[in-house]
């Protein structure tokens, strides 16, 4: 999906979500759905299919080893009316820790979203904010336009029979996903849930299931923000209270939180550091030339420090002659094997 608008300022992004709301929902006391990404390029993937199987059966021994595991490690064993933690509420949980879910996570809270999009973002891409109609979604995938929290013990057994589907029993024979996304709503069994204003999507079996969606009709917008606006507009919402404590309320957000607020940093401009450009040679093809003078000890590229990649002499054999001689040209050959910085071949990248 194109990108429909940009915006330059925190002014202009929630004017723009305050007029996709009046369209879409008009006197209703709904809101759209928001998700920031901090690469306006990355597609609406859950981290499950950004790598890891996506076979069900993979997902059911992921899910099986989590909620056997966590309980130990956590204060999230049962809710407060003393009952155990349902199929669902794991999921939850296990997203918020960063273990690879079908789930994407939203939030009705637009101004959070455009935080969670430039917040790590170093400025050098540009940022994105998704904006969706999560009950056009539902009516669409489920023929029912209301979205519905399925761990919570109070919701109707027909309601949650609807989105069952898309979290099937750990092994159960047959199963069969869906195909596309639908929206569900969390039980706030974790403060960060709440500090978030936590909804989520959960994919199908289409790994790309947003990009299959009747795309004319689709009441799906993405916002991008250009990367020169990114500081800016970071340094515009943590000064309205929106930062690390607010988004991740627990003490170690808080040390993340002062550190960036202390850290002095320095801005560089692109040639900075640069020491050596590739140009024509007088003996033989293309050389490496230093364009300035350079002191004994010099990292030529500063923020190569990441070691070696050691792999087998014999893993190269197979390979093409072109890529065999590139190991054989840079790489160190020792105790019959290649060690190569993880930089080496992109390394062309980084001169100007």
């Amino acid at each position: 999906m194109s990108v429909q608008f940009v915006v330059n300022s925190v002014e202009q992004f929630t004017k723009k979500v305050s007029g996709i709301r009046e369209q879409w929902y008009k006197d209703e006391p709904l809101l759209p759905w928001c998700r920031g990404q901090e690469r306006s390029e990355w597609a609406l993937l859950p981290k499950l299919y950004r790598g890891t199987s996506d076979d069900l059966r993979t997902e059911f021994e992921i899910r099986e080893e989590f909620a056997t595991r966590a309980p130990a490690l956590s204060d999230y064993t049962k809710p407060s009316d003393n009952r155990m933690f349902s199929n669902w509420e794991w999921y939850f949980v296990m997203q918020h820790y960063g273990a690879p879910t079908r789930l994407l996570d939203w939030t009705d809270a637009s101004l959070i979203a455009l935080y969670f999009a430039v917040r790590s973002n170093s400025g050098n891409f540009p940022a994105a904010v998704w904006v969706l109609d999560a009950w056009w979604l539902n009516q669409k995938v489920t023929r029912r336009d209301e979205v519905i929290p399925p761990a919570d013990p109070g919701t109707l057994p027909s309601d949650r029979k609807k989105v069952a589907p898309w979290l099937p029993d750990r092994f159960k024979k047959g199963s069969r996903l869906p195909v596309f996304p639908v929206a569900v709503l969390p039980t706030h069994t974790m403060r960060r849930i709440s500090a978030q204003r936590s909804c989520f999507t959960v994919h199908g079996r289409e790994r790309y299931g947003f990009e299959k969606l009747d795309k004319k009709r689709a009441q799906l917008v993405k916002i991008e923000i250009p990367s020169w606006e990114v500081k800016q507009i970071r340094r515009s919402l943590e000064a309205c209270g929106i930062d690390e404590v607010s988004i991740f309320p627990d003490l170690e957000a808080l040390g993340r939180a002062v550190t960036l607020n202390w850290k002095t940093v320095t801005e560089h401009l692109p040639h900075e550091g640069v020491y050596t450009r590739l140009a024509k040679s007088q003996i033989h093809g293309v050389g490496v030339f230093a364009i300035r003078n350079i002191r004994k000890g010099t990292k030529l590229f500063g923020s190569d420090d990441e070691g070696m990649v050691w792999i087998d002499e014999s893993s190269t054999k197979r390979l093409s002659r072109e890529i065999k001689k590139l190991y054989f040209d840079f790489a160190v050959l020792k105790a019959g094997r290649y060690g190569c910085p993880s930089c080496l071949f992109g390394a062309g990248a980084r001169v100007v």
